[in-house]
């Protein structure tokens, strides 16, 4: 199978449907290459895989008695608690147990979506959905929007003030000082999206990459030479997930505590 591609271009009408969307849409706007649909089937693929898995874990939990006892082996229920306890436990140190408990829907999600799709890139003949920039920087764009939303909700008008730099008073020859922060700071939020798509793309690009090298290498023993950068990416799965996760705390905390969180230093 070539480099970057998975089961997903050979479903029935993969083609006409890849040619209906780009007669409607264009060419990718990256260097104006053929629309490619299996980050799309991959993500839908593991909102389905979720949506079996949430029922699985509604079904152990919906009688509150029985919910009480934990279970003795690791099951849906067990991997879903200790996912979301891990989650909640480093919201509520960062942002507060109020802030953590407002949040958690959004980075809970943000958590299984990334983990799970990060995830299919061990099994072969799929592509990871993180390994293409529509969906990280769809993610990206979610959190960081939604950061400035809450800012602006929880400050008002006053959150432009973050904009503006340290400056508690008009300072008459330097008038425009407040513009030039004003442009820079608004780089800086934008450049979040970047860095939070940026960073979760390339890795997961790249430990696809390497795995794929590996198996294409020596064919005779595809699970045995792999094996390693396998091991390896395991790990970079569960790192870059932690890694978006966290940094889409700190953005959502910095907002939601405007100056509060300035003059702690958490800038």
């Amino acid at each position: 199978m070539p480099e970057h591609q998975s089961w997903f271009a050979f479903l029935p009408n993969y083609d006409a449907l890849v040619a209906f969307f780009e007669g409607r849409l264009g060419r990718s706007y990256v260097a104006h290459q053929p629309l490619d649909l299996q980050h799309v089937f991959g993500a839908l693929l593991v909102l389905l895989i979720l949506f079996v898995f949430g029922l699985l874990v509604w079904n152990k939990v919906r009688d509150a008695k029985k919910a009480l006892i934990p279970e003795a082996r690791l099951t849906p229920r067990t991997f879903a608690e200790l996912l979301t306890e891990m989650v909640l436990g480093q919201m509520e140190s960062m942002m507060g147990p109020r802030e953590a408990r407002a949040f958690l829907p959004l980075i809970g999600t943000c958590a299984f979506f990334i983990l799970f799709s990060n995830a299919m890139g061990l099994i072969p003949g799929l592509v990871p959905p993180t390994s293409n920039l529509n969906t990280t920087l769809a993610c990206a764009v979610i959190v960081v929007l939604t950061s400035e939303f809450y800012g602006f909700k929880r400050h008002g008008i006053g959150y432009l003030k973050e904009f503006l730099g340290p400056l508690h008073k008009p300072i008459h020859f330097l008038t425009l000082l407040p513009i030039l922060m004003f442009v820079i700071e608004l780089i800086g939020h934008l450049a979040r999206m970047v860095s939070l798509s940026m960073r979760l793309l390339g890795n997961m690009y790249a430990d696809h990459t390497v795995v794929g090298i590996f198996t294409t290498l020596v064919p005779l023993v595809p699970i045995l030479v792999p094996l390693p950068p396998m091991v390896l990416g395991v790990l970079v799965i569960v790192v870059q997930t932690a890694v978006f996760c966290l940094l889409s705390m700190v953005y959502i905390s910095l907002a939601v505590a405007g100056e509060e969180a300035e003059e702690h230093g958490a800038h």
